[in-house]
């Protein structure tokens, strides 16, 4: 399965962006804008969002077009001769999605996708929600669990949510957990402002005493601490800007336009069936009583993500669970490099883009050469999409494209991480693609 077309449909205008059916490398882009990216095209091929069409190739050779339109459902036909085969591409919870249907989850899409720094620290976070359920006592757990489980398969039944639930319904934890987030980093600023206020004015205020009074060299221990007040008021700050642009992010992937729309959104579900209202209301009641019985358990672990995890948390609590190596030597890099491409191949019955985040910071010359003769080999059977400004990389790159067999496209400004005889920076233009920088931003 090959990326040929992503397209963006706004209200006023539509964008698109073309990857090389083989090899893309993208330069240029910050951390953020590189997450937005791999959001986009995890989107594309998973649940999607209204206005995200892509065009895709199978292994086969059927190209298939899937058409996302901002005020319509869903339709996934055959380029070729026209056949709606948008059920062919429905999971079984209903759900209509290119990975899904491959069986890969949309919570572990991204992941599944993109090797990267961001994986390992994923893996880190994996490891220690482990244990720390390890430590809960285990019967209690999975009969909360069992009992979440129960219940909200009643729901589903109940409502018929199983085969008409809303496109928001899969990120409405998300949403909560990224509007706690922000209440939490909002509550943070508010309860230290007025503190770091006056003591960033008291201390600048010895400061000043320090130096006309005393000694110049004695200002200089109060001016740094009203540095130091003032600058925790600025982390505080840019925590909530944060906090603020993830809940935008999942607020787009949902369809949504702020968390209001989604408290509207789940009252209305709730009131859609005047004959059956106080059934419903008992029964979501229930649900949201299991809810919170389940998170005071355990946080906000997703039920979904513990069951799938669960043998390695009874692992946990036995204390049999070694958990993730951290990755320092290069040859365990190359290693997982080998194993994301060949888990990227057809061992699903068809393959998916290999997206690596740039996994070359710890790789000599030596070691990046042997990584993109891999890349160059998975290419033959699967697409590859390179996030790096590493000028190793988009050299080898240049030489790819001028024989037609790689794309670079530079996106933002980001500079190279390093210098080589290769193509100067002016040269980096994009190819084949036609959108703004701030779209994939």
């Amino acid at each position: 399965m090959r990326i040929d077309r992503m397209e963006v449909a706004t209200s006023t205008d539509t964008m698109e962006m073309r990857l090389h059916p083989r090899i893309t490398i993208v330069t240029g882009l910050e951390q953020m804008e590189r997450e937005a990216l791999t959001a986009e095209i995890a989107t594309a091929l998973g649940s999607g969002r209204p206005g995200l069409s892509v065009e895709l190739l199978e292994d086969t050779g059927r190209i298939i077009l899937v058409d996302r339109p901002i005020d319509g459902p869903t339709k996934i036909t055959d380029a070729l001769n026209g056949d709606d085969i948008t059920d062919s591409f429905r999971t079984s919870k209903g759900t209509i999605s290119i990975a899904g249907a491959l069986g890969v989850r949309q919570n572990e899409l991204r992941s599944f996708l993109r090797l990267g720094a961001q994986n390992l620290k994923a893996e880190e976070r994996k490891d220690e929600l482990i244990r720390r359920l390890g430590t809960i006592d285990q019967e209690r757990l999975w009969a909360a669990a069992l009992t979440l489980a129960e219940v909200e398969v009643e729901v589903a039944s109940q409502t018929g949510e199983s085969q008409s639930s809303a496109s928001y319904e899969a990120y409405v934890d998300a949403i909560e957990d990224c509007h706690l987030a922000v209440e939490r980093a909002n509550d943070r600023i508010e309860n230290t402002r007025s503190a770091l206020t006056a003591s960033a004015a008291a201390l600048a205020l010895l400061a000043f005493i320090g130096l006309f009074i005393l000694h110049p060299v004695a200002a200089v221990p109060f001016l740094l601490m009203s540095m130091a007040c003032a600058g925790a008021g600025f982390w505080n700050f840019k925590q909530l800007e944060k906090a603020r642009a993830a809940e935008v992010e999942v607020l787009n992937a949902a369809g949504l336009q702020s968390y209001f729309n989604l408290q509207l959104a789940q009252v209305e579900s709730l009131t859609s069936q005047p004959g059956n209202l106080s059934g419903a209301i008992k029964l979501h009641e229930i649900q949201r009583y299991a809810n919170e019985c389940w998170k005071e358990l355990v946080g906000t672990v997703q039920l979904e993500w513990a069951v799938a995890h669960r043998r390695e948390i009874e692992a946990a609590a036995r204390g049999r669970y070694r958990g993730t190596p951290s990755v320092t030597d290069p040859a365990e890099m190359m290693d997982r490099i080998l194993r994301h491409l060949d888990r990227a191949g057809r061992h699903l019955g068809e393959s998916l883009p290999a997206i690596l985040d740039d996994p070359f910071t710890i790789l000599d010359d030596f070691d990046v050469a042997a990584v993109l003769s891999m890349v160059s080999d998975h290419a033959h059977t699967g697409q590859v999409l390179i996030m790096t400004d590493d000028t190793r990389v988009t050299g080898w790159g240049k030489q790819l494209e001028e024989r037609f067999g790689a794309t670079i496209l530079r996106l933002g400004s980001a500079k190279p991480t390093r210098r080589t005889e290769t193509a100067e920076p002016s040269e980096w233009a994009p190819t084949g693609i036609v959108v703004p920088v701030d779209v994939w931003s």
